[in-house]
């Protein structure tokens, strides 16, 4: 007879060989939805791409929709931990709350910031997808704005609606310029855009206006 000590041992590489076959899918959808695009991706196509059988990731992922969702929310965690990791390397106060501007435009040129792209543009077609991404967004939505209040917390902002709306205004303005780059791809324009959201952020710091 197992007994529980020899069950937890037996559980543990078992849970861990999981996690990692999970983490390769996740990371092959990304890439998958970056290189082929929605229609292009696959539950076969991912499988291959990640190295795995394809009835390994549909244990996990029984379909396209759980997949997609899956890559959704991997792909908004790591984006929000590469933000945070850019965020750590500035001084703490104007340089960071500046530096946020800088920080999230990296994370929007990862193949991360690409995939959810390609997922949220796919909700216009894919009736299944629309019902539960709805979902996802409002858990992000609600996860950004935590992360965003600590951030501030963290600088010594108090909490007001027109700090919440400066946040809103730099992430819907970073969103739109990594759309429009992808169409028309134009450096000096994305300077410029990028260098007058710092300026407005730190013109709000100074001034007190948050």
């Amino acid at each position: 007879m197992i007994n529980r000590a020899q069950k937890e041992r037996l559980r543990g590489p078992n849970a861990e060989r999981r996690a990692a076959t999970r983490k390769k899918i996740l990371d092959a959808g990304v890439r998958c939805l970056c290189e082929r695009g929605y229609s292009g991706t696959t539950t076969p196509v991912v499988a291959k791409m990640a190295g795995v059988a394809r009835g390994s990731l549909l244990h996990q992922f029984p379909t396209k929709v759980d997949l997609i969702l899956a890559v959704a929310q991997h792909a908004a965690k790591k984006q929000g931990a590469d933000i945070l990791d850019h965020l750590a390397t500035l001084t703490p106060g104007r340089a960071q709350f500046i530096g946020v501007v800088d920080a999230t435009w990296a994370a929007l040129k990862k193949p991360e910031a690409v995939a959810l792209i390609e997922i949220m543009l796919a909700t216009r077609n894919d009736r299944a997808l629309a019902r539960r991404y709805s979902g996802f967004v409002r858990e992000f939505e609600r996860v950004l704005q935590a992360c965003t209040r600590r951030f501030a917390t963290k600088l010594g902002l108090a909490r007001s609606s027109k700090r919440e709306r400066v946040a809103r205004f730099t992430l819907t303005a970073l969103r739109g310029l990594a759309v429009e780059t992808m169409i028309n791809p134009d450096a000096v324009a994305t300077k410029d855009v990028l260098a007058l959201l710092k300026f407005y952020r730190g013109r709000s710091f100074d001034q007190g206006l948050l």
